[in-house]
């Protein structure tokens, strides 16, 4: 059977990865964006491969990077010259890639595996099924169907290759070999670093195999220990501290346990990773809080777990003396799994559970499982010691194909790999959170072409987004999921939970930008401009904003409070971001109004503006404001006649909202008072106006003309309120209606606040009356001596 080992080799190889042939035409999923279409120096091909090496790999995500964590600079150079060499990245390229790694590293540990049933003079087929099991295990999917996950590919790939030269030419290993095999091994290293328990099946393979004392086989681990060691010298020297960003009970529910709590609940994990090697049934691409959750030692499974891994230590140290196979396996299942086995808290790897961190640990199940039948049959009468072993792993093959062909499917793309998971993993917080996000992003595709398809794609998105927070309760430590259930409410319509949802964001973050932009957008709508504008400067100072909308609500947030300088300013600078039609028309009749007539024709006279009522609007609204800016109110009243006609038509309250004002004004220059009362009330009643001229004329009017007092009061007030340039006319203002409402203490005090921003005889002469009206001889002396009159006794 020996010289026709490559065939059943290359036969399972294909099997094995011909089960996720589907997975090329699939989309990136899930942390693909992490190594590609979300890294700053991969999507730029060769350009700056060189940095690759010099950080940390999380510093190169366009999303929180950190230069800590994780160094693996091999894999993502790969991504960078992929990118170079397609041109862009091509998920079906990726994918086909990550299909060729494990093709070829199913074709390295069959090699290995012939090895080493020939040194223990097994029969082929303990190779042979254990590679078939491992090459069709479940578990596997994440990993071949992920493209990100080809750090573990390549790192399996580079790894079992060193040791495949190293098994081979371990008599006679001369310095090429050396160089070869450990450079193979730094590769693995670089590629991802779970590559370094592998040492342990260097000296568990010397010992097992070929027969080296104990001290022979630590002995031949050294210079793998040696290329491992640099490794974590130059990663020690690259990265910063760890990051404390992940270090959350969101991911590893080891955060919430203290003392026997972690160690129960790490026996708890064990247990459930042993049994997704045995049943792989259901399977999900995460299992964070509270999918698992803290244990203790009251709980069966804990004590079930320790039972079971007791008696495999049991064994495993029984059975080492005498170079027991099953001692083997699971030393080496043990040893490759420490890395994610979360042992003490400066190892706790971030992660719960992980299907992907069964990888390599598959291989030595894989194994066990065959041993155990070699050891059960081998007694059997003639041929059925050969054939029942695989007779009775013929169903499990069959199933675990099926099994991983159908699971392959659930990685197409996003959507499918979130609304699978949600039912396989019902209790995390991340699977509703991923699906919620998922379906807010369909519904935003369908919402223009599929109304009512998007509106239930949002309330599904809502569901699930309140699933999330019920998990996590109030003190969600992962507040960027409540600016996109915000974000949902809103395009349902329910704006008071929006807001609610958009200030408790606020709290948790107060430099996030989307929940401080959506609260300006709602006080502009409201007419609170004076709290939209604090929420758009404050939305200025935030993480990551987007300054193009951003400034361009600003813009009209002045533009409404008549602050129109400063609305000219923010919507120039929207203009650097985005060259939109809208704020050039908005620019263009702010310019006509401060009187350039020049830069508001630039804007405004465009072919864009077609219309007969249009080019009407347009034309006497440069001509008017040109002419009141000169103060030539009559024929500013011309022109402002002619817009009139055509206001409604041409939706003039968004283009010139300040039109009622500036007519009332003409109106009143031109001494038709009760055109110009009707007209500033429009301002105030139909646009919301916030000018205090319009308030200041509204007073006067309401005291010279209606002689309603009180009303005049209430305007100047308002005008006051909303911030009267001059502020000495508008405390003498509110004090004159005062006076004439006999209210002679209020008015004195009015008065007196006048003087505190200028003078006037006027002012002092009634400050003299009304003081000496109310009987404080005192200060009626003080004001008539300002008066420069003799005092009276």
């Amino acid at each position: 059977m020996k010289e026709k080992n490559w065939i059943w080799i290359v036969c399972i190889a294909i099997f094995g990865s011909g089960l996720y042939f589907q997975s090329i035409c699939f989309d990136y999923t899930l942390d693909d964006g992490l190594f590609i279409i979300s890294n700053r120096i991969t999507t730029k091909g060769m350009e700056e491969w060189t940095e690759l090496f010099k950080y940390g790999s999380m510093n190169f995500i366009e999303i929180s990077p950190v230069n800590s964590g994780i160094y693996r600079p091999f894999t993502l150079l790969t991504f960078a010259l992929e990118n170079e060499l397609v041109g862009k990245f091509n998920p079906m390229v990726s994918h086909s890639i990550n299909l060729i790694l494990y093709f070829s590293l199913l074709m390295i540990v069959g090699w290995i595996l012939v090895f080493l049933i020939q040194k223990r003079s097994l029969p082929w087929w303990v190779a042979g099924l254990t590679l078939f099991l491992f090459a069709v295990h479940p578990v596997h999917v994440e990993v071949v169907a992920s493209a990100k996950s080809r750090d573990t590919l390549l790192s399996a790939l580079f790894a079992f290759s060193a040791i495949l030269i190293w098994v081979q030419n371990y008599k006679n290993l001369k310095a090429g070999h050396w160089i070869v095999l450990l450079s193979l091994y730094f590769f693995s290293l670089l590629s991802k670093e779970e590559s370094i328990p592998l040492i342990a099946l260097v000296g568990l393979i010397a010992y097992f195999f070929l027969g080296k004392t104990p001290w022979e086989a630590a002995k031949s681990t050294l210079p793998f220990a040696a290329v491992a060691l640099v490794y974590l010298l130059i990663r020690g020297l690259i990265l910063d501290s760890a990051s404390t960003a992940y270090d959350s009970y969101v991911n590893s529910v080891m955060y919430m346990a203290n003392g026997s709590e972690r160690l129960a609940t790490n026996f708890y994990i064990y247990l459930q990773y042993l049994k997704l090697l045995i049943f792989p049934h259901p399977l999900s691409w995460d299992y964070s809080f509270s999918q698992l959750t803290v244990q203790n030692f009251q709980s069966m499974q804990v004590w079930l777990s320790i039972f079971i891994f007791g008696a495999v230590i049991y064994f495993a140290v029984k059975g080492f003396k005498e170079r027991n196979l099953f001692s083997f396996g699971i030393i080496f299942y043990l040893a490759t799994f420490s890395i994610f086995s979360n042992i003490v808290p400066a190892l706790i790897i971030g992660s719960n559970l992980g299907e992907r961190f069964l990888f390599v640990p598959s291989l030595a199940f894989s194994f066990l499982v065959v041993y155990l039948l070699f050891v059960l049959c081998k007694r059997l009468p003639g041929k059925w010691a050969n054939l029942f072993p695989i007779l009775l792993l013929i169903p499990v093959l069959l199933g675990f194909s099926w099994k991983t062909f159908d699971r392959t499917k659930v990685w197409k793309n996003n959507f499918t790999i979130t609304k699978n998971d949600v039912k396989s993993a019902p209790k995390s917080w991340r699977t509703h959170a991923f699906y919620a996000d998922e379906l807010r992003k369909l519904g935003l595709e369908m919402k223009k072409d599929q109304p009512d398809s998007a509106r239930n794609n949002f309330l599904e998105a809502k569901k699930e987004y309140e699933i999330m927070l019920g998990i996590l309760g109030k003190n969600m430590p992962v507040s960027q999921y409540l600016s996109a259930y915000a974000e949902v409410l809103i395009l349902l319509g329910d704006s008071t939970k929006a807001i609610s949802t958009l200030e408790t964001a606020i709290e948790k973050n107060p430099r996030s930008f989307y929940p401080l932009f959506q609260l300006g957008r709602f006080n502009f709508d409201k007419g609170n401009y004076s709290e939209a504008e604090i929420f758009y400067l404050k939305a200025l100072q935030a993480d990551k904003a987007s300054l193009g909308p951003l400034y361009k609500n600003l813009g009209l947030t002045y533009s409404r409070m008549f602050q129109k300088e400063k609305a000219v300013v923010a919507l120039e600078k929207s203009l650097q971001y985005s060259e939109d039609p809208e704020i050039k028309k908005v620019l263009g009749f702010l310019y006509s109004e401060l009187g350039q007539t020049e830069k508001a024709s630039q804007y405004l006279i465009s072919d864009e503006v077609s219309t007969p009522e249009e080019i009407q609007f347009v034309s006497a609204l440069i001509k008017g404001n040109s002419a009141f800016e000169k103060k030539d109110y009559k024929t500013a009243l011309g022109e402002y006649l002619k817009i009139e006609q055509v206001y409604d038509q041409v939706d003039g309250q968004s283009k010139f909202p300040s039109f009622f004002s500036a007519f009332g004004k003409a109106l009143l220059e031109t001494g038709d008072t009760t055109g110009a009362k009707i007209n500033f009330l429009k301002a105030v009643e139909k646009m919301k106006s916030q000018d205090p001229v319009v308030y200041t004329n509204l007073g006067t009017i309401a005291f010279l003309k209606d002689k309603n007092f009180s009303l005049a009061e209430n305007y100047y007030k308002k005008a006051m309120e909303y911030g009267v340039e001059d502020k000495f006319s508008g405390y003498s203002n509110i004090g004159m209606t005062q006076l004439a409402q006999k209210k002679e203490k209020e008015a004195s005090v009015t008065f007196e606040k006048a003087l505190e921003f200028g003078s006037s005889r006027s002012v002092i002469g009634n400050l003299y009356l009304l003081n000496r009206s109310l009987g404080n001889v005192e200060k009626a002396n003080y004001y008539q001596g300002l008066l420069g009159t003799p005092k009276s006794n």
